[in-house]
């Protein structure tokens, strides 16, 4: 098997945003280099963790003639959809291309016309802060290391405790000294 080179993007919001999106591109499915004029088309894609196989809308549909490949149903609202299933390749902003990608044919409420879902997700690392009032998402493939806040946080809070008179930060309400800085934690 050939290794995935390594490829990444960053987005940076200039506020906090409740939307993950950005440019893909769609194109009809193929193996290998593309076939001489088979084209890509560019759309707005939403990356939804929650959504476990990645849609495409139908303007994508017709845009690109895609065939049906079969029925699906899809959960969508609290309740099942059947659509058409159709076979696609897709460019990230990372230039990795998935190719026959299975998507289902799905209108998107938010006016997207694709979802990026965890078969795509998935197969990387996938990370999302807030800091500094600021949104940031980056998506790297192939997934690189392990990320665990639970032992950062740990290890940042044995080199750097609270002041002994100041609340301990479990929320108990009593001073560190008397709660989680005391000598027997």
């Amino acid at each position: 098997m050939t290794p995935i080179p390594n490829r990444a993007f960053t987005v940076r919001a200039t506020g906090r945003v409740l939307r993950l999106t950005t440019p893909v591109e769609i194109w009809p499915p193929f193996v290998g280099p593309a076939p001489v004029g088979v084209q890509g088309r560019q759309y707005q894609a939403l990356y939804d963790t929650g959504a476990t196989h990645s849609t495409i809308s139908p303007k994508v549909v017709q845009d690109l003639t895609l065939q049906s490949i079969g029925a699906t149903s899809v959960g969508v609202g609290g309740g099942n959809l059947t659509t058409t299933s159709h076979l696609v390749n897709i460019t990230l902003p990372n230039n990795s291309m998935f190719t026959m990608v299975r998507v289902a044919q799905v209108e998107v409420p938010s006016g997207e016309d694709v979802i990026i879902g965890m078969d795509i997700l998935g197969l990387g690392d996938f990370a999302v802060t807030h800091f500094g009032g600021k949104t940031t998402f980056s998506f790297c493939v192939p997934s690189r290391k392990d990320i665990d806040f639970v032992a950062e946080v740990d290890a940042y809070n044995k080199t750097h405790p609270p002041a002994k008179n100041a609340l301990c930060p479990c929320k108990s309400g009593k001073k560190y000294k008397s709660c989680h800085g005391r000598r027997s934690h």
